[in-house]
């Protein structure tokens, strides 16, 4: 016992710390480590619906095969249409892995027009093409890059056209014509907030073949091809798609 109080007395005296025990040293800190948010998994499966509008441009082709009132008219006429449009698309898509498949099918009120060049010196006789309406049906194949979608696209379209030949008064021939013909296009889209993605896109459109029968006489009429490149964009809201889903842990 006097032997242990000695080592202790001279511990202190020497300025030395008594060896600590378990007790009384301080619970060790502990700090969370930081969660890393996992990236988002974009899915672009579902129904959706949206607005788009933009430009056109092309050309109308006529060629006449008898006048209506004179053999100086026979021959072809080719002269610019332009002008813009507005109308609504619906669709739905199917993703598997990046590659992304759909079908669409939209509708625009359009006014892209042009006329000819006076076609009988003097009297200023003129041809007439506008397209008053147009949309498509058509299938999607697509890539998703995440939020980025990049599209090409095909299949039939439908326009609401009007030619219209302007000779002196009373003799003006007008034709009002759906027609059938195909479009070819390519695009992209991108998701920029839930449920929305906005997208821009170019489609040619060939609408066939118009006709006006100026009299009985199957000779007497003038025949019509009308092509058009167009450009819109558009915001979609999609319907089953909601926020970017991110993946569980």
């Amino acid at each position: 016992m006097n032997k242990i109080l000695l080592v202790a007395f001279g511990a202190a005296a020497l300025g030395l710390a008594a060896p600590a025990n378990a007790a009384d040293m301080a619970a060790r800190p502990y700090t969370k480590a930081p969660m890393v948010a996992p990236a988002p998994i974009y899915n672009w499966t579902g129904f959706y619906v949206g607005v788009q509008g933009g430009g056109g441009w092309g050309r109308s082709d006529e060629t006449f095969f008898g006048a209506p009132n004179t053999a100086i008219f026979a021959g072809t006429q080719k002269y610019d249409t332009s002008g813009g449009f507005v109308g609504g698309v619906f669709g739905y898509n199917w993703q598997q892995g990046p590659a992304v498949f759909g079908i669409e099918g939209d509708y625009h009120w359009a006014d892209i027009s042009g006329r000819s060049a006076e076609i009988n010196a003097g009297v200023g006789d003129t041809y007439f093409t506008k397209i008053r309406g147009f949309g498509d049906i058509k299938g999607r194949l697509g890539y998703s890059t995440g939020p980025a979608l990049w599209f090409v696209s095909g299949g039939a379209a439908v326009g609401d056209i009007q030619h219209r030949y302007d000779g002196i008064p009373g003799n003006v021939f007008v034709q009002n014509d759906w027609r059938w013909g195909w479009t070819v296009g390519a695009g992209a889209e991108y998701m920029f907030a839930p449920n929305w993605s906005a997208k821009v896109e170019y489609n040619y459109i060939d609408f066939g073949k118009s006709t006006i029968q100026y009299t009985a006489v199957p000779t007497n009429r003038s025949e019509w091809t009308d092509t058009v490149h167009t450009i819109k964009a558009g915001v979609n809201y999609h319907f089953n798609w909601g926020s970017p889903v991110v993946a569980r842990y």
